[in-house]
């Protein structure tokens, strides 16, 4: 870790042993990504305890997370879209929010940067946020199954667990059909006035009834595929035991 950083267990350990308790102040004190509100109100408690409130500043605004039927996730730790707004028709924007315990960083983590599937998954969540919020309501009464058609991403410089911005550029949109809206856009990610991430994503948003039709039929032909390759297997197997 950093040197200029610190876990939430090494600090609160630093404040219960009276490391702080000499300071004039103000400290001012900045969350980085999995420092929530739980979190916050643990930091509190320990300062309350030295006596050190007043001079510690805590910078512990909640972010505004993308609603479930935008980000399209059951879990509230899993949504990493906050913060979501409009600058123009084309031109969106957002803040990285990243949970201690996302679903992403629960098995895999190296280094002190940010894996790369993180980006991945924020770019795929970025474009379902924004078409949500800013498109799919003027069609109320359909429901929409969302498609990849392509989805290619740059990596260019460390993501660090610290804040971070989504900028969503919409290159075209293809509206004329509301049971079938099609997307080009790109999504930049961007730290400390860098970029870290660029991806490039065509998708279509589908009125739900129209493709799980066809979902249905595709997932027939792959279990029949299964299936005969099964029994193809078997009866390879069958014949060799034979020999």
């Amino acid at each position: 870790m950093h040197e200029r950083v610190q876990a939430l267990s090494s600090f609160v350990g630093g404040l219960r042993a009276g490391v702080y308790d000499d300071i004039r102040g103000p400290l001012v004190l900045r969350g980085g990504q999995g420092i929530g509100g739980y979190e916050w109100d643990y930091i509190r408690g320990a300062l309350r305890r030295r006596g050190l409130e007043e001079r510690v500043v805590l910078h512990d605004r909640p972010p505004v997370l993308a609603e479930r039927a935008e980000a399209h996730k059951h879990r509230e730790e899993n949504v990493l879209i906050a913060d979501l707004g409009r600058h123009d028709d084309q031109v969106f924007h957002a803040a990285l929010r990243l949970h201690g315990d996302n679903e992403l960083l629960l098995d895999h983590q190296t280094g002190q940067h940010t894996q790369g599937m993180v980006v991945v998954e924020a770019a795929r969540q970025m474009f379902l946020a924004v078409t949500e919020r800013y498109y799919t309501h003027r069609w109320p009464e359909r429901r929409y199954y969302f498609v990849i058609n392509s989805l290619a991403t740059t990596f260019e410089n460390f993501l660090f667990p610290v804040d971070a911005r989504i900028r969503y550029l919409i290159q075209s949109a293809e509206l004329s059909d509301p049971g079938r809206l099609e997307f080009t856009a790109r999504v930049d990610i961007e730290q400390g006035g860098r970029r870290s991430a660029r991806c490039e994503v065509a998708f279509t948003a589908f009125d739900t009834a129209v493709l799980e039709a066809v979902e249905y039929r595709r997932a027939g032909r792959a279990i029949d595929h299964v299936l005969a390759d099964t029994d193809v297997r078997e009866a390879e197997h069958a014949a060799s035991s034979l020999v």
